[in-house]
Order: structure tokens, then C-alpha cells, then sequence
């Protein structure tokens, strides 16, 4: 993967470059040395086009991303014979967006991504498990698995607040 740059024009790079520049969030994921705080943070901005949208729409903009990621992903681990590439981003964009869903307020959108990569990194609970799922559908599952659980840390933030006042 390192030789991107060199070998982008031939092989599995030329034959599957639609995948490879969707799932690595258009050529994020190659960018070093963070390419999954990068891939969540290209997330955060995907989002920001959708936030004026009904939540509706935001889940289907979500369900878009994560079946076309699911495909990607599993295509990537045919072609490339890793279990979750390193370029494959579309998992932490899937994952942050979801945990931005429904949320309205700036303090709301920085501390879910906060949240959200904590959770990405260290994978608590249930979430490491997900990763051994085959395939692109593990690939996604961890991290739309924390995008949900930072989704709902940030409402009982919220809540709790209000609650207080």
C-alpha cells in the first residue's frame, strides 16, 4: 500500500480504483500517520452537509454508506488478501456519521467525535468482537457498533444536562 503513488495505474490499483478511492474516503485513507482519525473526521464533514436534513435522510445517507462500504471492503479483502486494509476508511466515515445523527448542536458534534474515536481505538464491550465478523460486514460492524454507542453516550449527556438545569 505504501507504493500508491508509484503503482496507482496498474494491477489491483487501476482494475478496482473505484473501490479503492471510495472506501479510503477519496484517497484519504492513504494519508499518514492517522488515516482513521482522518477517515472519522472526513465523517464529521459529510455529516455537516446532511445536518439540515430530516433524520431520515440522514439514516439513509448512513445506509448508503455502509452497504456500499460493506461491498467495498469486502472487495478490498479479495483483492488485497488483508482482513481490514489500512486505507479502508469508509468504516470510521460510516461510524462517525452515525454517531453525529440527530445531533444539532457544535459542543454535541465535538464531543461525539471524542467519544467516537476513544471508542474506535479501544473497542470496549462487545465491540473488539465484532471485528471477527468475515468480511467487509466486520469491517463496518465495530466501528457503526461504536458510532451507535458514542450516539447514545452523547443524548445522555445531553439528557443528564438538561436535567440539571
Amino acid at each position: 500500500m505504501k507504493n500508491f503513488k508509484k503503482n496507482w495505474k496498474k494491477g489491483p490499483f487501476k482494475d478496482n480504483f473505484f473501490w479503492i478511492f471510495f472506501v479510503s474516503g477519496g484517497l484519504i485513507g492513504f494519508v499518514p500517520p492517522f488515516p482513521g482519525t482522518l477517515g472519522a473526521l472526513e465523517g464529521f464533514f459529510i455529516f455537516l452537509i446532511f445536518k439540515n436534513f430530516s433524520i431520515s435522510i440522514q439514516v439513509l445517507v448512513l445506509i448508503f454508506l455502509s452497504v456500499l462500504g460493506i461491498v467495498g471492503s469486502r472487495k478490498m479483502i479479495q483483492v488485497f488478501k488483508e482482513k481490514d486494509p489500512e486505507f479502508v476508511v469508509i468504516d470510521e466515515i460510516s461510524g462517525m456519521f452515525v454517531s453525529l445523527i440527530g445531533k444539532e448542536h457544535l459542543w454535541e458534534w465535538i464531543l461525539a467525535f471524542v467519544l467516537f474515536r476513544i471508542l474506535d481505538i479501544i473497542k470496549p464491550f462487545f465491540i473488539k468482537n465484532l471485528e471477527k465478523i468475515p468480511e467487509g460486514i466486520g469491517v463496518l460492524a465495530d466501528d457503526l457498533a461504536a458510532g451507535i454507542l458514542t450516539n447514545l453516550l452523547v443524548f445522555f449527556i445531553k439528557w443528564s444536562y438538561l436535567k440539571l438545569l
